[in-house]
């Protein structure tokens, strides 16, 4: 297993591109709004269907994993009035590690999920033209949903067991994360956008053993893919809701999106972070 697996692992959340009232902890109010949406067909050939529109604010997010492969919910903000061609080719530039187009934003959405299960995040909507794709296959337009949110723009925030915080160019848990399945706040601090991938370090392998194996990709890996978790981008000052299952040990928490300006992945800029759940 190489380190292009874990790249993968990463670009598939994203391809290196790439949460009404209170929310409370451990859930929402009846009052969020619910959006599902549905991924199936083949692993190369799959077709995003959603809803058409929404509000502003909390929602929570539903991918249904209709398929038999693993496949996440990629959702991409545009502003303005451009194409699903242009989105496509814009989103395809952006996991080459160039600049990232002014009209587009990573947009949260959910992270990898297995064939035939379900996953649901919370997190708040902002006004504009949404595209929802698989990124575990090439984009093809024809194949990814889009919706419109209207309202005006949320101040509204998430709230769970524990908060995972991102920014340049580290991951920080105020203290150690709970192990099982909880549901924790991702939380981007930052200014660039980032994504959550969460793997159990090896032994006493530690998160510089981890950074320079994906730098050189020589030696036995420091960390294991069972068990990995990945949410989908969000951009600096947003946050979103995700549930985590997490059995007790050591983590590699390491993030594959490059800056807004293109370059290198944020792993290969020293964002591997080691998390502890207990």
């Amino acid at each position: 297993m190489r380190s292009t697996r874990f790249r993968h692992r990463a670009t598939a959340c994203v391809a290196a591109v790439f949460v009404a009232a209170a929310f409370v902890a451990c859930g929402s109010s009846d009052e969020d709004q619910k959006l599902s949406f549905e991924v199936s067909g083949k692993a190369n050939e799959t077709k995003v269907t959603g809803p058409q529109s929404a509000e502003t604010g909390l929602a929570e997010i539903t991918l249904v994993n209709d398929g038999e492969s693993e496949a996440d919910l990629q959702l991409l903000r545009i502003e303005g009035d451009h194409s699903a061609e242009e989105v496509a080719e814009a989103f395809d530039s952006v996991t080459s590690g160039k600049p990232f187009p002014d009209w587009f934003f990573g947009g949260g959405g959910v992270g990898s999920t297995a064939g035939g299960q379900s996953a649901t995040v919370t997190q708040t909507l902002e006004p504009g033209t949404y595209y929802a794709v698989n990124t575990e296959g090439p984009f093809d337009p024809k194949s990814a949903a889009s919706f419109e949110v209207t309202g005006d723009p949320s101040d509204e925030t998430v709230e769970g067991d524990a908060t995972v915080t991102a920014g340049e160019y580290v991951f920080d848990s105020e203290e150690p994360l709970p192990a099982g399945e909880n549901e924790i706040v991702f939380d981007n601090i930052g200014a660039q956008p980032h994504h959550l991938l969460a793997s159990k370090l090896v032994g006493d392998a530690t998160a510089e053993d981890a950074l320079r194996f994906f730098k050189t990709e020589k030696g036995k890996p420091p960390l294991t893919e069972e068990g990995s978790q990945a949410t989908a981008v969000i951009e600096g000052g947003e946050a979103q809701l995700v549930t985590l299952d997490l059995e007790p040990g050591r983590y590699a928490f390491y993030c594959f999106i490059t800056d807004r300006q293109g370059g290198p992945p944020h792993a290969f800029k020293g964002m591997v972070s080691e998390i502890e759940v207990e």
